[in-house]
């Protein structure tokens, strides 16, 4: 019966860890801008130049 109890409760923390990284990653991705061909390689157009 103990081990019963303990299974239940590890697969509720793992339902709920499992559903905020997936609620976590969506809204990140929802949020997230893309980025403009400037603003993702501007830290390197200065070492092609020196080239």
């Amino acid at each position: 019966m103990r081990h019963l109890v303990f299974a239940a409760a590890l697969l509720a923390v793992a339902a709920l860890g499992f559903h905020t990284f997936i609620s976590a990653s969506l809204a990140a991705a929802r949020d997230a801008k893309a980025a403009t061909f400037s603003e993702r390689f501007a830290p390197v157009l200065p070492l092609m130049e020196k080239h």
